[in-house]
């Protein structure tokens, strides 16, 4: 009974309670400190699928036009332009994928979430870029083909403008996809972010 009643005065104390509460307080920085280890797992997955889809894409295209029965010749020059459609953003995401998983998190938390925050922004407006650059690269590709077939006409000049046009509404659209492909990763970051600031 009386180990009882020490055990009682000893968790009344302040200084206990103040322990207490240092100890939920690490506790808890654990728990945002895995939260965030595994949001950075989270966006490398999603940034190796996105690569994988582009690849996938161009080896599909390469085995149409094998299938196709097209010459060697051919083949190598429709390959060759399209890596050059594709590499713009393969590139972007190949870069931005080693630049995160090399990210080091071994300050401290705060600095660690807030670098990672600016990383997931950083490869948001990369990708976009990269994005916009592999349609202007197409169109562009595509604009040649036709000039070099048909000559310079109605179409071919007409294309021009469209071309443009098509260009800001892939801006747009990319601008959207990329902020709603990190949005989820970034606002959990910002919630962690904020809950460690409220400690």
């Amino acid at each position: 009974m009386t180990q009882l009643n020490e055990l009682r005065q000893i968790w009344n104390e302040p200084a206990a309670e103040s322990m207490i509460v240092v100890c939920d307080k690490e506790e808890f920085k654990m728990l945002l400190k895995d939260r965030s280890a595994d949001l950075k797992k989270q966006v490398l997955k999603r940034l190796t699928a996105e690569i994988k889809i582009y690849l996938l894409t161009a080896l599909f295209l390469l085995f149409l036009m094998i299938a196709e029965g097209l010459s060697t010749g051919r083949v190598v020059l429709l390959g060759a332009s399209a890596l050059l459609v594709i590499a713009p953003a393969v590139g972007a995401l190949v870069y931005k994928e080693y630049r995160l998983r090399t990210l080091p998190m071994s300050g401290s938390l705060r600095e660690s979430i807030s670098t990672l925050i600016r990383a997931i922004d950083s490869t948001a407006r990369l990708y976009l870029f990269a994005y916009v650059t592999s349609i202007v690269f197409s169109l562009a590709l595509i604009e040649i083909i036709l000039v070099r077939g048909k000559g310079w006409s109605l179409f071919t000049i007409i294309f021009i403008p469209i071309g443009v046009a098509f260009i800001g509404w892939s801006y747009l659209s990319g601008r959207r996809y990329a902020a709603h492909m990190f949005r989820a990763y970034r606002s959990d970051l910002v919630n962690a972010l904020n809950e460690l600031e409220s400690l």
